[in-house]
């Protein structure tokens, strides 16, 4: 019951995901079939259930549909219908019911029994409008198929989770590392008595085994070194799985203290935290008043930067609210409590990920040439068809932060667009009108 729930959620978050996402609109189902009446039929996803069956258990193949058009199929024909294939091999065919237009209208689709669980790879496939009653002139045939490979295993695989806790020892120049953790199965059921390799990375491997509840710990040192370690967790078995890689950090945290790891993505190595450096408020416990304002380009012994990587201690057994800022702008934002010894890592995407294209044009929709374009730290010029190149840009973090351009015309008047937002790996052109009105 929880895992249909969860199945339902999921879709219904992959189908509002589409709703803001202009690349799935009408218009373009318009202009690609030239048809004002068109229902297009959207195959999401498909999966199996169980997620992990046993050896012998029936499994059944379900999948998300939406009409992504503007009438039901069933003014279009009366039998659309839906074909399951498991490992190149037809195991059901069945009637797509009627779908009405939108994406609140979208249904999850099954096949009833499909097969009978055994340890091996599948390679399951599912198609809609299978024998074409649906026109092409209609339907896109593209959004109709789906294919997944599904592993069963006659083992339930292992999954770990750890912490990592590091004290620095001035005396001795060493790390006092500290791992606590436990391992289940894929239920969620504890793994008692299972033997592990903890290895930090380049500099030991130790045998640890799980307790009666599925728990482990490990006790070690290891030398002050000026770049992160790896730690690794592994046993002998292929269905092993670690929930995330843990690191030891170059910082030196006394008792009392926790430390932030910042570490930043970049498309381009201009952009390390030296060149562009991020500002990062933090507050503590509550919004009330700012804890700390911090620059990653800062010296401070306490306060590192190492290439693409911040780090700094705090205060420990509080929570923190972080806001991080490029030159002004809000870029991320996390809240997190920081135990004794605990190194809490943070991941900012600095990527230049999405692009914009600016076109200028006066009232009479005459393109507008040599037009500087400018919008925070990005700027080109159009061309004479009044277009700049695309520019790459960072995506708008939320909806309170914009982008604004300011578009500069040869005799010095100024134009302002209208602000806008873009998503990760969204393309947008932005039109500017020379005059009263800009969009």
């Amino acid at each position: 019951m929880q895992t249909n729930t969860l199945r339902i959620l999921m879709i219904f978050c992959i189908l509002c995901s589409f709703a803001i996402s202009p690349s799935f609109g009408l218009t373009e189902s318009v202009n690609l079939f030239g048809e004002i009446n068109s229902a297009d039929i959207v195959l999401n996803d498909i999966w199996i259930e169980p997620e992990h069956p046993k050896k012998g258990e029936n499994v059944t193949i379900y999948g998300s549909v939406y009409n992504a058009g503007i009438i039901s199929t069933v003014d279009v024909t009366d039998a659309v219908t839906v074909a399951y294939i498991v490992n190149g091999e037809i195991v059901q065919i069945s009637l797509l019911e009627n779908i009405l237009p939108g994406l609140e209208n979208g249904k999850v689709i099954s096949s009833g029994y499909a097969f009978n669980a055994n340890p091996g790879t599948y390679e399951v496939t599912v198609i809609i409008n299978y024998h074409d009653t649906l026109s092409h002139l209609r339907d896109n045939p593209e959004n109709n198929i789906v294919q997944k490979k599904f592993q069963i295993d006659s083992n339930l695989p292992s999954i770990v989770n750890f912490d990592t806790y590091q004290r620095y020892n001035d005396k001795k120049d060493i790390q006092e590392i500290s791992i606590t953790g436990e391992i289940t199965d894929i239920f969620h059921e504890k793994v008692k008595y299972k033997e592990m390799t903890i290895e930090i990375e380049g500099i030991s491997q130790s045998k640890v085994i799980s307790d009666s509840n599925g728990q482990f710990w490990l006790n070690t040192e290891t030398a002050f070194k000026e770049t992160p370690i790896k730690i690794l967790t592994h046993a002998n078995e292929d269905s092993f799985v670690t929930s995330q890689i843990q690191e030891i950090f170059p910082v030196k945290i006394s008792d009392g203290e926790a430390a932030l790891a910042i570490e930043t993505y970049q498309q381009h190595s201009k952009n390390d935290l030296q060149n562009l450096p991020l500002t990062i408020v933090l507050f503590q416990d509550n919004y009330d008043s700012v804890f700390e304002k911090i620059t990653t380009d800062t010296h401070e012994e306490k306060r590192i930067p190492i290439e693409n990587l911040f780090m700094m201690t705090l205060p420990s057994n509080h929570t923190y609210i972080a806001e991080i800022y490029l030159e002004g702008r809000i870029i991320d934002a996390f809240q997190h409590y920081f135990s004794n010894n605990k190194v809490i890592k943070k991941e900012v995407n600095m990527s230049e990920s999405s692009q914009i294209q600016f076109r200028v044009v006066n009232g009479l929709e005459e393109p507008q040439n040599n037009v500087n374009i400018k919008t925070w730290i990005y700027s080109d010029s159009t061309n004479e068809r009044g277009l700049t190149d695309w520019i790459k840009v960072l995506p708008t973090f939320t909806s309170n932060e914009p982008y604004v351009a300011q578009a500069s015309f040869p005799n010095g008047e100024i134009v302002w667009s209208e602000p806008f937002l873009i998503e990760s790996d969204e393309k947008k052109v932005i039109t500017i009108i020379r005059g009263d009105e800009t969009r």
